[in-house]
């Protein structure tokens, strides 16, 4: 039986086939009993890198880590779907964020969330995306090496294809600008000289 993630229907832990994406049930691999998410998904309108970002470190669909600040959030504003209503397709451009398994709110009645909270779960995911570009760029920043090819670098390290570098610069330059407006110098500034 596949156990942990699965990824084109192959699961990264114990290599097993699978048909879907999750199996919604706990089991045991490896001796360690593992719980995984529902098959049920909501789909964000996301910027291309900003999808491309979550799908290459949270997978596909993107999964937030059980406890997250991001899951809290799928969890506190998903909904029952209303009645009548079709269930969310995928056109093509959205991405799917999985639903996390919840006692209170069954994926299988739970499974859908307006647009308000689409936008609160959006925000999330980039508040993650920002904290990750600034803790990974700000301290080699001052390097020898021009800040387009460190982005260049970071940009394929995380999994967002070239064509959004130049969006991913304008954000970096965007916050370092925004708290310099303010007074608040992030950049290195204890560089000592040689006497």
């Amino acid at each position: 039986m596949p156990c942990g993630k699965i990824k084109t229907n192959v699961c990264v832990r114990c290599k097993a086939f699978a048909l879907g994406v999750y199996w919604p049930i706990s089991y045991i691999c490896d001796a360690i009993i593992i719980v995984v998410m529902s098959l049920y998904v909501i789909y964000l309108p996301l910027e291309k890198y900003l999808s491309q970002w979550a799908v290459h470190h949270l997978g596909n669909p993107v999964t937030f880590p059980a406890k997250s600040n991001e899951n809290a959030i799928i969890r506190t504003y998903i909904q029952k779907r209303p009645d009548g209503m079709l269930p969310e397709l995928d056109d093509g451009t959205m991405t799917a964020v999985a639903i996390p398994d919840s006692v209170a709110k069954p994926p299988e009645r739970y499974n859908y969330m307006g647009r308000r909270g689409k936008e609160a779960v959006r925000e999330a995911i980039k508040g993650l995306f920002v904290r990750n570009l600034w803790a990974d760029i700000d301290p080699i920043a001052a390097s020898s090496v021009g800040l387009n090819k460190l982005l260049l670098a970071w940009c394929e390290a995380h999994g967002i294809s070239e064509d959004h570098v130049e969006t991913v610069r304008q954000i970096y330059y965007r916050i370092r600008k925004s708290y310099a407006e303010r007074g608040i110098n992030l950049r290195d500034s204890s560089r000592k000289k040689n006497l």
